[in-house]
């Protein structure tokens, strides 16, 4: 039988999460990752392939619009100051829904976020880059059971369609203590990165993730530093063994744009350079400490 057009699926659908719908750039992968296990005999060699876990991988890059519900989604309280040991998953199930427009409803039963977007802070970018959400069995179900890792369902399409409001790029100016940064070659990148440790049961596998580091760093090449500037900023005066993390936040903005700081940084890299068509500073680059009161960064809409 020969395939024709109408049977060939396809088409663009939407994200919904914790009551925010998110929509994609370049589109939605759902990547079920069920791991395996080889029985092997030293006279037959492998007799079988066992399950030994159940997960999946729904990942995408946001449109960018930037508000305040997708900044509360992606940078959540307890990253933003960090409880360690902290639940991904949470107390309750958070269901995971991919609609299409082809009128089908995929939904993950227990799903937290395990990326968060970097931030791309120019001009002529927009503000998110791609995030991740790790999909797991529901809570005190067993990878069998019906309902138990994700559903499928006709549904009418309820995503609706991406503001274009929040979009335009900005011109982010930066200071960290007394070095001021009020341009770049090509803008800001910040970089929460999470660190997970998995959760899992004999009978289930994976049925969590437990918060255990947060790292949070910014780069950026600025324009107009001298070679004086840099190193004045860097920790060259300190010793061996010495604490890097210094007094001042390491503070990005913009008028209509995003604010973030990046509590307690500390200059970690900055390249001078010359040559024909090099700049003279580098890629400078800056790490997050955590303050007195444990936050280790913050990001807000400006204005």
């Amino acid at each position: 039988m020969s395939t024709t057009r109408q049977s060939i699926i396809r088409g663009p659908g939407t994200v919904s999460f914790g009551g925010v719908k998110i929509h994609d750039s370049s589109g939605i992968t759902a990547n079920i990752e069920s791991s395996t296990q080889d029985i092997d005999s030293s006279v037959a060699g492998k007799l079988d392939t066992i399950k030994t876990d159940q997960t999946g991988k729904i990942s995408l890059t946001p449109v960018g619009n930037i508000t305040q519900a997708l900044l509360d989604l992606f940078f959540p309280a307890w990253m933003k100051k960090p409880v360690f040991g902290t639940s991904i998953m949470g107390e309750t199930d958070r269901p995971l829904v991919v609609s299409s427009r082809a009128g089908m409803k995929v939904t993950f039963a227990c799903a937290g976020l395990t990326k968060c977007p970097e931030l791309l802070l120019s001009p002529v970018k927009t503000a998110f880059g791609g995030i991740e959400f790790t999909a797991v069995v529901a809570n005190g179900k067993l990878p069998g059971e019906t309902g138990a890792f994700y559903s499928v369902a006709a549904a009418e399409y309820d995503g609706g369609e991406p503001s274009r409001e929040g979009l335009s790029g900005c011109h982010y100016q930066a200071t960290f203590g007394e070095l001021a940064i009020p341009d770049t070659q090509d803008g800001w990148t910040v970089t929460p990165e999470l660190q997970l440790e998995p959760v899992g049961s004999d009978s289930q596998g994976t049925i969590d993730y437990t918060l255990s580091g947060v790292t949070v760093r910014a780069s950026c090449t600025p324009l107009g530093l001298s070679e004086a500037d840099i190193l004045a900023a860097l920790p060259v005066g300190k010793g061996r063994g010495a604490s890097l993390a210094s007094a001042s936040d390491l503070l990005i903005a913009a008028d209509g744009g995003l604010s973030v700081a990046l509590k307690n940084a500390a200059l970690v890299t900055g390249p001078i350079q010359w040559g024909a068509s090099q700049l003279r500073a580098g890629q400078l680059g800056f790490v997050a400490n955590i303050a007195a009161d444990g936050t280790l960064f913050d990001v807000s809409i400006s204005g």
